[in-house]
């Protein structure tokens, strides 16, 4: 009995330990076999530190070749979650180096959760300083890397802020989507202007170096290096001289100047102010700075080149004049009495003068606003607007940069579906000198009058012309095809450019002369309802072929001819050099007294 009984807890003994061995047993082979790579991997992650290299971003360059953007080596210092053995005592210590917050680097840390074994950047471009006080308590701080990046440097400062762009570090959704074309947490990328447009070429791509390290995250030994590729050359259009004239031109006043090649659309200078500091952005910027660029009253974040909407003033008398003139009401020695003012009614409009007697040409010299009203009448609201469309006025011109405004031209049907208002005779008189609801930006304005200075063909304005490998190989030209063609008659065309070029030669921008050159243009002032008027001119230059269209645009200062005119005489001077008729800036081709102009009531 009592040997049955041993037997049969034997035997159930035996049972549970053959149970307990065929369990462990499937355990190892789940472990060695079915998931053996995935613990190898863990285990070389735990002895083996694979650490990204950070491409070198490509140069933009303007189009002598002079560099705008380099890159300068920086130190860059990261955390490694899992080497971190006592991050309450290394994350105060590492924010106290770097004048961090211990919250800001708890933060860095536990954005990316999900990867361990990769190293967090915690700031960029680090004082040599706090480098020293780091390595020397390196024993006291596992799991900190100390790391020498490439960080841009925007050579001239706020100079092109707006077209060049900066760079900040890439967001959650941007990550989502980039991460399969070699984007990776923590890196930067291009945020605005050629920098975020272009980014695909300019970031190139990342190297890797793998090492051994010991349980302090100390490197023993290199087991391998994939040097990383530097970022591909983008040229300009640009030329660094003339954009300093444009800028120095502008000073430190609101607005915008734009000088472009109206035969083929490329920008040679592009001037937004007030403008930012893109080396602030480069490592990334602080919180506080950011919400002061964000709450700017000023904006200086704003690109008014392409995304501020502005009243035309008697600039969009060329758009007036090329309706009159196509539809028969007006030739250029068609003449006119100017009292100085304009009856609607018993309304009164008032001119900035009593002109007298002059021909159409004159009124264009001139900017008389009382022939323009006189020729708004017949010419109607539907047909300013068709005109205006035609030059592409109220949509963008498709420059390579973001988010460019398409402006406004109105008509009755417009301010119906906008302001639930009829259309009134004033509004007519309003558009038909570039007042009213009219807004336009400087590109669209300099697009305008590249399409008279050309003969009637709608440039695509583009900064880009080239993009290279490092090792200077042509991988992309790029030249925009037109967006249209203005069809307009001789007889349009040459009153147009008779009347641009009698407002330098005998009008109101007689001041802009430059011996040597013959310049056209216009000059506007249109009025703000929020204050001082803003000053206009659009010129071109030299008359017989014109290479360089100019357009500065000043905010909140007053007349035209007195603010406008001298920018834009600056920037041809510098473009043309010496002044010689037709002799463009050194480099690769394409690329009187002031006086009131006009106001209005």
């Amino acid at each position: 009995m009592d040997r049955e009984r041993f037997e049969r807890r034997l035997t159930v003994l035996l049972a549970v330990i053959g149970g307990m061995l065929a369990v462990l047993a499937i355990r190892l082979w789940q472990i060695q076999i079915v998931q053996g790579e995935y613990y190898l991997r863990l285990a070389e992650e735990n002895r083996i530190r694979v650490t990204s290299i950070t491409a070198p971003r490509g140069q933009i360059r303007d189009r002598q070749g002079r560099s705008l953007t380099l890159n300068r080596p920086a130190f860059t210092v990261s955390l490694v979650p899992t080497e971190l053995r006592h991050p309450e005592l290394v994350i105060p210590e590492v924010a106290r180096r770097l004048g961090m917050s211990p919250q800001e680097v708890a933060a860095r840390l536990a954005a990316i959760p999900d990867r361990p074994y990769e190293p967090v950047r915690v700031r960029r471009d680090v004082p040599k300083e706090a480098i020293a006080a780091l390595e020397e308590n390196r024993m006291d701080l596992p799991g900190v890397l100390v790391q020498v990046e490439p960080v841009r440097d925007y050579l001239f400062g706020p100079l092109a802020a707006h077209l060049l762009g900066y760079l900040g570090e890439i967001g959650d959704r941007e990550l989502q989507t980039l991460r399969s074309r070699g984007y990776d947490a923590g890196d930067l990328i291009g945020k605005d202007g050629i920098e975020r447009i272009y980014d695909g070429y300019l970031k190139g791509r990342n190297g890797q170096v793998q090492e051994e390290v010991d349980a302090q995250g100390r490197p023993l030994k290199r087991l391998a290096t994939v040097p990383p590729t530097s970022g591909d050359i983008v040229d300009l259009g640009i030329d660094l001289d003339v954009q300093k004239a444009a800028e120095e031109g502008l000073g430190p006043r609101l607005g915008a100047v734009i000088a472009m090649d109206p035969r083929d659309g490329t920008i040679v200078a592009l001037v937004s102010h007030p403008a930012f500091d893109p080396n602030r952005f480069a490592t990334g910027i602080p919180v506080k700075e950011w919400d002061r660029l964000l709450h700017d009253p000023q904006q200086p974040l704003l690109d008014r080149a392409i995304q501020g909407g502005y009243p035309m003033g008697s600039v969009f008398k060329i758009v007036t004049a090329t309706a009159a003139l196509e539809l028969g009401l007006v030739q250029a020695n068609s003449w006119f009495n100017c009292p100085g003012y304009y009856a609607l009614g018993s309304r009164i409009f008032h001119d900035h003068e009593e002109h007298g007697a002059l021909n159409f040409v004159e009124a264009i010299a001139k900017s008389c606003n009382v022939v323009f009203w006189t020729l708004a009448r017949p010419v109607g609201p539907d047909n300013l607007a068709k005109y205006a469309r035609m030059y592409e006025l109220g949509q963008t011109t498709g420059i390579d940069l973001l988010q460019e405004s398409a402006g406004v031209i109105p008509d009755p049907d417009w301010k119906q579906r906008v302001w639930q208002q009829m259309w009134f005779p004033g509004d007519t008189l309003n558009t038909a000198v570039g007042q009213g609801y009219v807004l336009a930006t400087p590109m669209q304005v300099a697009r305008l009058l590249a399409a008279v200075a050309n003969g009637g063909t709608l440039v695509t304005p583009h900064l880009v012309t080239r993009i290279s490998s490092p090792d200077g190989r042509l991988l992309l030209r790029l030249a925009p095809p037109p967006s249209g063609q203005i069809h307009l008659s001789a007889r349009t065309m040459g009153a147009l450019r008779a009347g641009l070029e009698a407002v330098v030669t005998r009008g109101t921008a007689a001041s802009i002369q430059i011996p040597g050159l013959t310049v056209a243009g216009k000059t506007g002032t249109a009025e703000n309802p929020h204050g001082i008027p803003h000053a206009w001119f659009a010129g071109y230059a030299p008359i017989d072929h014109p290479t360089l269209v100019v357009v500065a645009l000043v905010e909140n200062v007053g007349y035209g001819a007195e603010f406008a005119v001298p920018i834009v005489q600056r920037v041809l001077q510098a473009a043309f050099g010496t002044g010689q008729p037709g002799a463009p800036h050194p480099g690769p081709a394409p690329a009187g007294g002031t006086r009131p102009d006009d106001t209005h009531p």
